[in-house]
Order: C-alpha cells, then sequence, then structure tokens
C-alpha cells in the first residue's frame, strides 16, 4: 500500500492499523475573486474520514462531511478486496448511513469499484515513487431520490520526511443536473520527523471547484496513521 493516501481506495488497512484524515475546506466564488460580481463566500466544508483494519481481508471505515448551511452526510462503510489486476489491487466498499438536505436527514447509501497500482520509475536518474488509484461510486441520497454518480483520482509521490506533492480530481453526475468537478493540486507536509513513516502530515492543497457555481479554495487536511 503507499506510504500515504487520502482514502485507501483499492487498499485494506492492515489489521490492527489505521488511518484518518481532518479536513477544512474554504471557498469563494470566482466570479466575486475577478471582481465581476459582489463578494460571496461560499460555506466551509468540514470533512472527516476515518478506517481501520478490522482483519486482512475487511477493512472498516467512517465518512462524514458537513457544508455549513448546506448539506451533510454521516456513513459507515465496509471494503473487501477483489481479485488483482496484473499488478494493481483492485476492491468493493459498500457505505450505509444518512445524508442531510434542507435540515432534512434521510438514509443515503454508496457502493464504490476501486483501482490502485503503486510504481517505482527513475526519472533523469532519479529514483521515483508513488501511486495512482481510481474510484468509481453510485450514491443514493435522500431514500434513492436523489442518485449520483462519482469519478474520481489521486496521483501522489512517497517523499518520507519531505515535501511530496498531491493531485486529487474529483467528478460527479446527479441525476437532472449538470457535471460538477474539483481539481486539487498539494503539497503533503511532515509534522514531526522522529516518528519516521507514521509521522502526521499536514496536507494543503489549493482547489478549483464547479458546480453550482466557479470557486476557487483552499484546502487544509491533518493525515495521520496508526
Amino acid at each position: 500500500m503507499p506510504l500515504a493516501s487520502v482514502s485507501a481506495g483499492a487498499w485494506l488497512q492492515q489489521e490492527g492499523q489505521g488511518f484518518s484524515a481532518t479536513s477544512l475546506t474554504l471557498r469563494r466564488d470566482l466570479a466575486a475573486l475577478k471582481g465581476l460580481s459582489e463578494g460571496q463566500r461560499l460555506p466551509a466544508e468540514i470533512g472527516f474520514y476515518g478506517e481501520f483494519g478490522l482483519h486482512p481481508r475487511w477493512t472498516l471505515g467512517a465518512d462524514l462531511n458537513v457544508s455549513r448551511g448546506s448539506s451533510a452526510h454521516a456513513l459507515l462503510f465496509l471494503r473487501h478486496p477483489l481479485p488483482r489486476l496484473g499488478q494493481a489491487n483492485t476492491a468493493v466498499e459498500l457505505a450505509l448511513g444518512a445524508n442531510q438536505s434542507s435540515g432534512v436527514w434521510a438514509p443515503m447509501q454508496r457502493i464504490t469499484l476501486s483501482y490502485g497500482r503503486g510504481f517505482d520509475i527513475a526519472l533523469k536518474g532519479r529514483p521515483l515513487s508513488g501511486w495512482i488509484a481510481l474510484d468509481l461510486g453510485h450514491e443514493w441520497r435522500s431514500k434513492g431520490r436523489q442518485q449520483t454518480w462519482k469519478l474520481d483520482a489521486t496521483l501522489g509521490l512517497n517523499r518520507p520526511g519531505k515535501l511530496a506533492p498531491l493531485l486529487q480530481v474529483e467528478t460527479s453526475r446527479t441525476a437532472g443536473a449538470p457535471l460538477s468537478f474539483s481539481i486539487t493540486p498539494s503539497l503533503r507536509l511532515p509534522l514531526a520527523k522522529r516518528f519516521g513513516k507514521s509521522a502526521p502530515e499536514l496536507v494543503i492543497g489549493l482547489q478549483h471547484k464547479r458546480a453550482e457555481t466557479r470557486a476557487l479554495g483552499i484546502k487544509l487536511a491533518i493525515w495521520h496513521r496508526f
């Protein structure tokens, strides 16, 4: 498994070990930044993602997200491996919980198929390692009245103890609504080198998102392996 991934996707946690990511995203309407409209600060988004290895073939996790004054969801999930595709890992994940919209909570379900592969290459004579992950998910929100397809991609490099780049692309399509997406290039910064590979990391990213409006934002996260 990669040394760090924002969500393990195709990889399972080792039994008795876990990973957590706590994030805060602040956005502002792009038109306002360009001076084309009155300033509009979009709701802050807070997220928590955690997972723990229950068994060599089962990983249990939680996915929580709150966008102030807008929406929220709270999910528990189980991940199980699928057959390998060459050198790549694949897995299926089932999540159950609830989502909130307009102040009303309702059942929510999600199923995700994940593909992930690590790589080791040489660039100008220097070793370079990292991972790429793809996650295809389908969500049923508000008792199935709202259905959304999601396709996310992550590309990260491993540089233990040093700044490491990360690129995340997230896309989603809800029935009756246009495609929305976000692109978030980030840097991972180890916070305590004395802990070695298990050191907490600060992740700082600049996000461009298009949903109901186009927005720029700053995403901050703390990653921790335990």
